[in-house]
């Protein structure tokens, strides 16, 4: 396999995965971008800042805050000051959100089983030791890039 292999399936389950949100962006008027945004945040409670988007999504800092304010300005956010550290600002879903929200998980629910239907249960089981092994070694090189 080579890295252009390797990138190429990235963008193929991307891909796939935009066009199964289209029909959720369509119906509430929102960007890809700002779907990602309410649903890293309903699947990452502990997560909740939009530097924490970032370094996760790896979307820049400024592309977050564009679409963190019109979300907010759309009612499906809001902030909240961070008891003890008033720098941070609480990201949080509204009641508003809660529709795209269910959409979103049932989207998740079907997605990855799509993606891997005809695996074996062992076959599976590699697949997610091998990403595993994958990802961890991704975060390595992204540390190290960072550290020197």
């Amino acid at each position: 396999m080579t890295i252009s292999t390797l990138l190429s399936f990235n963008a193929k389950i991307e891909a796939a995965y935009a066009s199964l949100c289209q029909p959720i962006l369509d119906e509430f008027s929102i960007s890809k971008t700002a779907f990602d945004i309410l649903m890293f945040l309903s699947e990452h409670p502990d997560r909740f800042t939009a530097k924490e988007i970032s370094d996760t999504k790896n979307i820049r800092a400024n592309v977050i805050s564009i679409h963190v304010e019109k979300l907010v300005n759309s009612g499906y956010l809001q902030r909240q000051s961070v008891v003890g550290d008033r720098r941070k600002v609480r990201l949080i879903c509204t009641e508003q959100a809660q529709p795209i929200l269910e959409q979103g998980r049932a989207l998740h629910q079907h997605f990855f089983p799509a993606l891997v239907d005809g695996l074996t249960d062992e076959e599976m089981e590699n697949f997610k030791h091998c990403f595993q092994v994958v990802e961890a070694n991704a975060d390595r090189l992204q540390r190290k890039k960072s550290e020197g």
